[in-house]
């Protein structure tokens, strides 16, 4: 395809973090603040349901979901075709964002971004990583990984440092420092970080290399992960074999009291969900579901308008740690078709028994 270069190379923020970090909050302050650009956004989800591209509030148009994947795996070329049909647009975007998937490694899109045929359409702006504070440390299963994917940033935003004591957030700010010394760390409540400290930052350098993760935790491993590694992991890594998947999708009203035990009740192996219900008490509406580890939130949403309403979620968890069979024996008893007295608003959250929570 034959696409003019524009008069500047076109900035590019590669938004990156561990499922369930805060990603998707925080391209939505990014999204909505006053920055005065066109910014033109990639969303791509881990899972069988793009349930992201619903969660981006009102900016459907610039939005664009790709084919189910990683990033930085199997939909590589597909990343770049989609990039450079935007700048043929008759208003092409002034700054790009790809909000990768929280299985995704930021240093082989970078590398993309960083070719030399392309460095006339495009320059990498900067690589932010988000790391959820309550909950990253608690990841072992997955700690090479997210080292992997803190290892590339230039800067790094602590979310949801308001559920965290003083103590846990410079403990987690401490192992940080230790991955990228080079980072601005930038701590964040609801994803509210001023705009001049993401978008503008500067070229970013790719020269760095990521740190021998058997530095910074107990396990030990016979090699490391970084941009010029000379093992194909990066670009054929079947990400089905470190995590299991498992959707759910219905068009009849969950009854609220009957999901909440369910979702209470999910097996500690679950450790990411989330997606659009259907609630009785809230017909009108849709209901957004997000689960990270301990915590359970089902807040009220937008009308669901033309859309006809329904329910799709997504689970993740360790290999083998999905039972379809009884995940989905447990959904669907909560279906009613018995219209609800109570209604709900606002926000519930909840914590699972597994862990504890009542």
């Amino acid at each position: 395809m034959s696409v003019e270069a524009p008069l500047r190379p076109v900035p590019v923020t590669i938004l990156t973090g561990f499922l369930g970090a805060g990603k998707t909050t925080l391209l939505n302050r990014i999204l909505h603040a006053d920055h005065g650009l066109r910014v033109a956004v990639l969303v791509n989800d881990f899972g069988s349901i793009n349930i992201d591209t619903q969660l981006v509030v009102g900016v459907e148009g610039e939005t664009i979901s790709l084919a189910n994947g990683c990033i930085c795996c199997s939909i590589r070329g597909d990343l770049l075709k989609t990039a450079l049909i935007l700048l043929d647009r008759e208003e092409p975007p002034e700054y790009l964002i790809i909000e990768a998937s929280g299985v995704s490694d930021p240093w082989a899109v970078a590398e993309t971004f960083d070719l030399p045929e392309l460095r006339r359409f495009f320059h990498l702006d900067s690589v932010i990583t988000v790391v959820d504070v309550e909950y990253v440390r608690k990841q072992q299963y997955y700690e090479d990984l997210i080292i992997h994917q803190i290892s590339a940033a230039d800067v790094v935003v602590l979310s949801k440092v308001d559920l965290v004591s003083a103590e846990q957030r410079a403990d987690v700010e401490q192992w940080v420092r230790q991955i990228v010394p080079r980072a601005r760390i930038l701590p964040a409540i609801h994803g509210d970080v001023p705009m001049s400290l993401l978008l503008g930052v500067g070229r970013y350098k790719l020269d760095v290399q990521p740190p021998v993760v058997s530095r910074l935790h107990a396990h030990d491993h016979d090699h490391e992960h970084g941009p010029h590694c000379d093992h194909d992991h990066d670009h054929h890594h079947d990400h089905t074999t470190e995590f299991s998947s498992w959707s759910y999708v219905n068009h009849r009203p969950f009854a609220l009291k009957k999901l909440r035990t369910v979702l209470q009740d999910l097996p500690e192996t679950i450790f990411r969900a989330k997606g659009i219900i259907y609630l009785a008490e809230t017909p009108g509406r849709r209901a957004i579901l997000q689960i990270v580890g301990v915590r359970i939130t089902v807040s009220v949403g937008e009308p669901w308008g033309d859309t006809p309403p329904g329910t799709q979620m997504v689970f993740l968890g360790i290999p083998g740690g999905l039972n379809g069979d009884a995940l989905q024996k447990a959904f669907d008893s909560c279906l009613t078709d018995v219209p609800a007295q109570e209604q709900v608003v606002g926000q519930q959250s909840w914590f699972r028994r597994v862990f504890g929570g009542t």
